[in-house]
C-alpha cells in the first residue's frame, strides 16, 4: 500500500493504517491451509447449493477477513498510541467495521459457484448485492435485500505532520526510498519510530517484522491464479465447459468472459443475467470446471512456495505471531 507514494495524497487506506506497510493483500484472505500436492476434491466442504468451501495453500500465510478485522482494530489501538506518545494527543484510529462471514478466500476466484445464489443475483453474490443496495438505498434497503453490509471505517485526514508520524516519509516525496532518506527523524521534537506510527505497530504484532500481508505471499496468491488459467488441464476444461454453454444457447469461451459481460456491469440485476449465471454454474458442475481448476492452482500454488520455503515460514511465523497477540 505505500510502495508508492502520491506527492498530493493527504490520505492514508485504512488497509495500510491497520496492519501493514507493505502492499496490501491481493485477492481475498484465507481460512485454513492446505497442502497442495495432495489437494483434491474430497478436500473441499459441501455448503448452500453448488458452492464449496475450497482451500488453497496460501492461505496458511495470508489472514482471513475475521482475522483481519481483529488485525485491523488491534493495529489501529497500536498506531493511537503511538501517535498520541508522539504529541498527538487527540489522534483517534477510525473503528474498524466486522468482517463479513460470508466472505472467504476463494469467493468468486473461480466465478459464481452457487446456484441458489446465481437463481438469486446472477453474477452479483450476496454480499455484494447488499452492500450495492446499501449504497443506493441504505442500511434498511441491504437489510431487506440479504443483511445489514458490513460497516466500514472512515479513513482519515492527515495533515503534514501526522502523516510524517504515522508513515515516517513526507508525503511531498514520490518514491518510498527517497520519502523515507528525505524525512525528519523528529516530529514535535520527538522521535520517529523507524517506519513511522503504522511499521512500529506491525513490528509490535507480528514480534519485529514490518510487513503482516507480506509482497510474496501476495505475489504467489496472484500469479498462481495467472498460471492456472494457462494450465492444459484448466483450458481444457475451460473447453468443455464453453461446449455446455453453447448448448444453452450462450456463447462464452471461459467463465471470466461471462462473468465480465458488460452487460451484466451495472447495479440492477437482470433475467438474462440470472439466466446466464445459471447456466454458467450448471455447466461448472457438470463438467467438474473447479474441482480441475481449484486442483491445478493449488499444486502451482504449493510449487511457488516450496521454492521459497524459507521466506515463506517466516511470513508464517509472522502471521501466527500477529494473531496469538490478538486472541
Amino acid at each position: 500500500m505505500l510502495s508508492e507514494m502520491n506527492k498530493k495524497r493527504t490520505r492514508i487506506s485504512l488497509l495500510a493504517m491497520a496492519v501493514t506497510s507493505g502492499a496490501v493483500m491481493a485477492g481475498y484472505a484465507a481460512s485454513a491451509g492446505t497442502d497442495a500436492g495432495t489437494a483434491t476434491v474430497d478436500d473441499a466442504t459441501a455448503i448452500a447449493g453448488s458452492a464449496k468451501v475450497r482451500t488453497l495453500p496460501i492461505e496458511q500465510y495470508l489472514p482471513t477477513p475475521a482475522e483481519f478485522a481483529k488485525l485491523s482494530q488491534a493495529g489501529g489501538k497500536l498506531q493511537q498510541k503511538c501517535m498520541q506518545g508522539l504529541g498527538f494527543a487527540s489522534f483517534q484510529a477510525p473503528e474498524q467495521g466486522p468482517a463479513d462471514p460470508r466472505e472467504t478466500f476463494t469467493d468468486l476466484r473461480y466465478g459464481t459457484v452457487d446456484a441458489a445464489q446465481a437463481a438469486r443475483t446472477g453474477y452479483k453474490p450476496a454480499f455484494v448485492a447488499a452492500r450495492q443496495t446499501a449504497k443506493a438505498g441504505g442500511p434498511a434497503a441491504a437489510a431487506a435485500a440479504d443483511g445489514p453490509a458490513p460497516s466500514a471505517a472512515v479513513e482519515p485526514v492527515l495533515n503534514d505532520a501526522e502523516w510524517l508520524a504515522m508513515t515516517g516519509t513526507t508525503k511531498e516525496a514520490g518514491d518510498l526510498a527517497k520519502a523515507k532518506q528525505a524525512a525528519p527523524s523528529q516530529v514535535q521534537g520527538k522521535d520517529i519510530p523507524p517506519g513511522g506510527c503504522i511499521a512500529e505497530s506491525t513490528r509490535t504484532l507480528t514480534g519485529g517484522g514490518e510487513q503482516l500481508y507480506a509482497d510474496l505471499a501476495q505475489d504467489i496468491n496472484g500469479q498462481s491464479y495467472k498460471e492456472s488459467v494457462k494450465d492444459s488441464r484448466v483450458t481444457k476444461a475451460f473447453a468443455a465447459w464453453s461446449a455446455c454453454m453453447k448448448g444453452k444457447g450462450y456463447s462464452y469461451k471461459d467463465p471470466m468472459q461471462a462473468n465480465d459481460d458488460p452487460k451484466f456491469a451495472v447495479p440492477t440485476v437482470s433475467a438474462e443475467e440470472i439466466a446466464v449465471a445459471t447456466a454458467d454454474v450448471a455447466c461448472k458442475n457438470e463438467t467438474k470446471l473447479v474441482d480441475v481448476w481449484h486442483g491445478a492452482e493449488a499444486q502451482i500454488q504449493q510449487k511457488m512456495i516450496n521454492a521459497k520455503a524459507k521466506e515463506m515460514d517466516a511470513i508464517k511465523k509472522a502471521k501466527q505471531t500477529a494473531l496469538a497477540h490478538v486472541q
